[in-house]
């Protein structure tokens, strides 16, 4: 059989055999490839860098108020936290968290590209985890002051059943606290000190009603180790202190009741009790002598004290009733009189009748008003008054020495048993005087009233000599009390006008430089003349010596008497008239 020739290769064999490669793989990048990688790579960093700018702007919106009035992130956060259960806070932020996620979606995101979606979608659930850990923590705490407040409440109610009724649940309190304590604490060492705490303010209370309700048994019970054994030492003593001072009290009230008299009560019976229990005798009363002698030394110094200053106190307060009582019947007297002083004027057909309805029948105040009724009828009610007298009467209204104008009295210079204010009609007042007066009265109770007025009266003393005009005329001046009562009356009138204005009694009365408020402004108007004076004096002395029988003075004549003459000389001398001044220094000289 031919024999197949073989080949021995001559030389090392190689991979390359011509143009052709067998087995060969393309290089792994090439320049085409590497640019288009990087592309591809810039690419998607700009939509992801796009992506996290658009899913910034888009977190704001996710967490404050939506659109159509649900809520964002935050108010669910909030609400959620309030809800003191951990667990219902949770689902209820899970369940609200899930609905603004799908609501916000479809608002937000539906037209939007997977880099923003994706971005966003990473945002929101980092939020609502943070989110989440704030709830769980925020209901924690809000369970915690849940709890607190049961507890508070329901230790409340127990403390509360203690003081209405102690006896009832005074014996149950200890195990009735223990069962509101522990199911609101879990911890056993701050049960049982909270416990110790609620049984102390059990004990306070217990104290703090039998010291107050039985004084005498408590002092003996609070020796007693087995009463009041978690009460405080400071509460202790001072339940001590204000049971011993009630027993003293209650003692001294004991003791002290004779004196509440009633005061329509015969006035001796209250002189009788003050003195009784001022010698301590307490009118042979032998409970009340042994209650006194219960009394420690310096409890009995106390209850001296005490008794003089009820004493006093009752004595003030019978005093006030009494000046009340007339204070009030004062003003009362003073508008009816009034009335009466309108119906006398217009000569009403009912006046004697409302006379004695006010006053009463027979009384001596009809009897003083039906005289003044006739003084008016003939004139003589209004005759010029006395204004020295006038002024004296207002002085006693200021100082209350007379309340109504029927009260007599006595002024300076007169003796007997006085007369009234309406009984000098005609005589020391007329009838214009008597409204004043009356007035005055009326007014009297009203706060300042006596301040106002005595300051009132110091500037018209302070003026009257000045309006009265020179000394030695005076007895024979015929206008010098027109002239003061003028004065006194225009002022008068000006200064209440200016203290209802609410201007200063200082300011109205004092002369000072700038004060457009004083009352006495045109003061110089009503200085007499001496000449008017004089004529006044004449015309006087002619109606005086006409009047008498035989006598008869033409009008332009002038009686010839003393000073008068004297006046004429002088004047004729000197060819002037004299001053007030330069009168007076010639009555002096004569």
């Amino acid at each position: 059989m031919p024999k197949i020739p073989t080949f021995s290769a001559q030389g090392r064999p190689t991979a390359e055999v011509g143009s052709i490669k067998s087995n060969v793989q393309m290089p792994l990048s090439t320049a085409l490839t590497s640019i288009q990688s990087a592309v591809a790579n810039y690419y998607v960093k700009e939509k992801q860098e796009e992506a996290n700018i658009k899913s910034v702007e888009l977190q704001t919106k996710y967490y404050n108020t939506q659109e159509d009035g649900s809520a964002g992130l935050s108010t669910i956060i909030n609400e959620s936290g309030k809800i003191p259960e951990p667990t219902e806070a949770n689902n209820y932020y899970l369940q609200e968290v899930k609905k603004l996620q799908q609501g916000f979606e479809n608002k937000y995101l539906s037209n939007e590209n997977n880099f923003v979606k994706k971005a966003w979608l990473s945002k929101f659930n980092n939020s609502t985890a943070q989110g989440n850990l704030v709830v769980n923590q925020s209901a924690r705490i809000a369970m915690d002051k849940k709890k607190v407040v049961e507890k508070d409440n329901a230790m409340g109610i127990l403390y509360s059943n203690l003081v209405l009724n102690p006896n009832v649940y005074s014996p149950t309190f200890e195990r009735d606290a223990e069962d509101v304590l522990s199911k609101t604490i879990d911890n056993e060492n701050e049960l049982a000190i909270e416990l110790e705490v609620a049984l102390s303010s059990r004990d306070n209370i217990l104290m703090q009603q039998q010291a107050a309700n039985n004084p005498e048994q408590f002092l003996k019970d609070i020796n007693n180790p087995k009463k009041y054994i978690y009460a405080n030492a400071e509460e202790r003593i001072k339940m001590i202190g204000q049971a011993t001072e009630l027993i003293k009290d209650t003692k001294f009230n004991i003791l002290l009741k004779p004196l509440d008299i009633p005061f329509d009560a015969n006035p001796r019976d209250f002189t009788l009790a003050n003195e009784e229990i001022k010698n301590k005798n307490f009118g042979g009363n032998k409970e009340l002598q042994k209650i006194f002698q219960t009394l420690e030394p310096q409890e009995k110094i106390e209850f001296e004290k005490e008794y003089q200053k009820k004493a006093k106190a009752i004595r003030s307060d019978r005093n006030m009733a009494i000046l009340t009582q007339r204070e009030v019947a004062k003003v009362e007297t003073a508008i009816e009189s009034k009335k009466i002083f309108d119906d006398m004027e217009k000569s009403k057909p009912s006046y004697q009748k409302d006379l004695e309805r006010i006053f009463g029948v027979n009384s001596f105040a009809v009897e003083q008003f039906t005289i003044v009724n006739e003084k008016v009828a003939d004139g003589s009610a209004n005759k010029l008054s006395n204004f020295e007298k006038n002024d004296d009467i207002v002085k006693f209204i200021i100082n209350d020495k007379i309340n109504t104008i029927t009260d007599k009295f006595l002024l300076t210079g007169e003796t007997g048993e006085g007369k009234s204010i309406l009984e000098r009609v005609g005589q020391d007042v007329n009838i214009a005087d008597v409204k004043y007066l009356n007035n005055l009265l009326g007014i009297s109770n009203e706060p300042n009233f006596k301040q106002n007025h005595t300051e009132f009266f110091k500037f018209i003393d302070n003026f009257k000599d000045q309006v009265a005009g020179s000394v030695a005329l005076q007895p024979l001046d015929p206008d010098k009390d027109a002239r003061l009562n003028k004065f006194k009356y225009v002022m008068y009138n000006r200064y209440i006008d200016g203290l209802e204005r609410n201007i200063n009694s200082d300011e109205l009365l004092k002369a000072t430089k700038g004060n457009k408020n004083f009352i006495g402004y045109d003061f110089y108007t009503f200085l007499p003349d001496v000449n008017d004076v004089f004529k006044g004096i004449s015309n006087e002395l002619k109606k005086n010596i006409n009047n008498l029988p035989g006598y008869l003075i033409e009008q332009d004549d002038t009686p010839e008497i003393p000073l008068i003459s004297l006046k004429k000389e002088k004047e004729k001398e000197l060819g002037r008239k004299l001053t007030i001044q330069e009168f007076r220094e010639l009555i002096k000289e004569k």
